[in-house]
């Protein structure tokens, strides 16, 4: 028993390593949601000044720019209607207050 104990568990270390390993490796939605936040932090930093309306404007921008990128990697990756439609109907929500936003920082000069 002891034997085969021992010699099961090598096989099973390498089995374990490699279902942690593929854990750990991003999938390309994971990179395609990685870059949208990035972009989405970088856009942030650029909105950052010393006028908090005239900050939490370009901030919320850039926010729903975020969540529309990651709707957007959603559609490309699901195929589950109720997730697809939630994706859709985000994406709509997050342009209309992304131009009411700009709308509102262009009439103020911004």
């Amino acid at each position: 028993m002891r034997r085969g104990l021992l010699v099961c568990l090598p096989a099973l270390s390498i089995v374990l390593a490699g279902a942690v390993s593929a854990q750990t490796q991003p999938s390309p939605a994971n990179k395609s949601f990685m870059a949208a936040m990035e972009s989405m932090h970088a856009d942030k930093q650029k909105g950052m000044e010393p006028n908090s309306i005239r900050a939490w404007e370009k901030l919320m921008i850039a926010q729903r720019r975020g969540a529309i990128d990651m709707s957007e990697t959603v559609l490309k990756e699901s195929t589950d209607p109720t997730i697809r439609k939630m994706a859709r109907k985000g994406m709509d929500e997050q342009r209309k207050g992304q131009k009411m936003l700009r709308e509102w920082v262009s009439k103020r000069g911004g």
